[in-house]
């Protein structure tokens, strides 16, 4: 069973298929995630969003291609925004744009692929802060990148860029913490320093800072 922030949270649902629409907003429900709203694209939803309080927005990958639309959904409601794909092949093309979206501010990428208790914990690891983008889909990301130039920045410590590192791998805070044995604390401090040195606004610039280099 999650916790309560998960449980506490007011969750946006947009998905085109109607049955896997309910289904997931059932499985919700049923984890104790009573405050979800269903739509099926971004439009009914932009009709009624100033009627509907959001923590937390899912999208599916194929809604919102618009450009800027994530990001004016973020600044209208101030909510968390995750795209929702799948993994296996015959989608692939759905997450081919994750350098993209993060600069349109989205906080995770989520795998529909994954137990649902990854599904859920990947879920509250958002509403915490952290961006989470899943496992399959950062080892695609990992395998088709070169490794990162150990002369990234001379303004970063090495701490510092294992830490940026494990960002862009899309590890969470927590997993972060326990790799490098430091605390919470320590760890956001860090992140106010990398954010600081290399002028950049959020984790999400931060993640998109490092898979760019890769690129290069």
């Amino acid at each position: 069973m999650q916790g309560n922030k998960l449980k506490e949270l007011k969750i946006v649902l947009i998905f085109p298929c109607e049955t896997i629409r309910n289904a997931i907003g059932a499985l919700l429900k049923q984890y104790e995630i009573e405050n979800v709203s269903l739509f099926d694209s971004c439009e009914e939803f932009d009709s009624q969003s100033r009627k509907i309080s959001a923590d937390l927005i899912l999208i599916h990958y194929s809604r919102c291609t618009e450009s800027g639309a994530i990001k004016r959904i973020i600044q209208e409601t101030g909510a968390y925004v995750a795209l929702l794909a799948s993994s296996d092949s015959y989608h692939w093309d759905s997450y081919q744009d994750i350098l993209e979206r993060l600069l349109e501010g989205i906080t995770g990428f989520l795998d529909l692929d994954e137990p649902v208790y990854t599904f859920l914990s990947e879920l509250e690891d958002i509403a915490c802060g952290d961006i989470v983008i899943s496992g399959k889909f950062a080892q695609n990301m990992i395998q088709k990148t070169r490794p990162v130039d150990t002369n990234l920045d001379e303004a970063l410590s090495q701490r510092e860029l294992q830490i940026l590192t494990l960002v862009a791998d899309g590890k969470t805070n927590k997993e972060i913490g326990e790799a490098l044995n430091i605390s919470p604390h320590t760890l956001k401090g860090h992140l106010t320093n990398i954010l600081t040195k290399l002028n950049l606004k959020n984790r999400q610039q931060a993640v998109a800072y490092i898979m760019t280099r890769r690129l290069k």
